[in-house]
């Protein structure tokens, strides 16, 4: 099977409403080159917040659905795109996620991926104090499938730096994996984490960040660089580091099941040894 894809490398501001209005523009824009799964950055309806611990950011949270997955739902339809839009969640309890909701081609929301891992990095070139602001994630792995065929798969920005999360996505049959990301450090880990990713799992996997300073936030210079990577680990569309982009792919599901037959991964992997993993 295969999908044409597109990563959406943005610039945010202060002002969520216009974040979400310029992500429903992109999205719009990303439909009408054809893209079929359109994936944003992550928390992209705000400023970074972590990088300071601000009790008034915890106000940004919004329900699933709400105002601003309306407002990309809309886009999606408009698209007939099915669009993975990260923003920070709040629950009908009150709890607080970072979450990527996964919205149709009709623009309903259905499903959502929880960061699982919530980093408290304190570098001198990025603070993430995401302690302060999210509940690690409580829905496992999910996969959600699509019309068109391909099963998508969904890690959050600091996970890219753990294996177990691309290697459960692969277990449960993802076709791609959408990276959605806020970072302005580990820039020389970035293209080879996520290649890693895609050669040891046999899939294809796009990572998308955000760009540029926020606009009345922090300090941090984020530095883009989004792409796609095939499952052999060839790069195969990317963006630069100076400014916004919307990134293009098809991805080919006959190439990961090609790559995995002649390869033999999955059939020679040992799980009954693995047990420290998971101690």
């Amino acid at each position: 099977m295969k999908a044409k894809c597109a990563l959406v490398q943005m610039h945010f501001k202060r002002d969520r409403e216009e974040n979400v209005r310029r992500g429903a523009e992109f999205v719009r824009e990303a439909g009408r080159e054809g893209a079929q799964i359109i994936c944003l950055p992550e928390l992209a309806t705000s400023i970074y917040p972590a990088y300071v611990e601000e009790p008034a950011y915890r106000e940004w949270a919004e329900p699933i659905p709400g105002p601003s997955t309306e407002v990309i739902g809309a886009a999606a339809k408009e698209a007939g795109a099915y669009v993975i839009f990260p923003l920070y969640e709040r629950t009908e309890d009150g709890l607080l996620f970072n979450t990527a909701a996964v919205i149709d081609r009709a623009g309903e929301v259905v499903g959502r991926y929880r960061k699982n891992s919530i980093p408290d990095v304190r570098m001198a070139v990025m603070m993430g104090m995401e302690q302060f602001y999210f509940e690690p994630g409580d829905l496992g792995y999910p996969v959600f499938e699509t019309d068109l065929g391909v099963k998508v798969g969904i890690t959050i920005c600091y996970e890219r730096h753990l294996p177990e999360g691309p290697r459960s996505l692969a277990l449960a049959g993802a076709d791609v994996i959408f990276v959605p990301t806020a970072t302005g450090a580990g820039r020389e880990l970035w293209d080879v984490e996520l290649r890693a990713h895609a050669i040891a799992n046999l899939l294809w996997v796009g990572g998308v960040n955000r760009v540029g300073v926020d606009e009345d936030g922090s300090s941090a210079e984020f530095w883009g660089s989004s792409f796609f990577s095939a499952p052999n680990g060839e790069v195969v569309a990317a963006a630069g580091d100076d400014g916004e982009a919307i990134v293009y792919a098809e991805i080919d599901t006959e190439r990961s099941r090609q790559l995995r037959e002649d390869w033999g991964f999955f059939r020679d992997r040992r799980p009954d040894i693995y047990g420290a993993i998971a101690d």
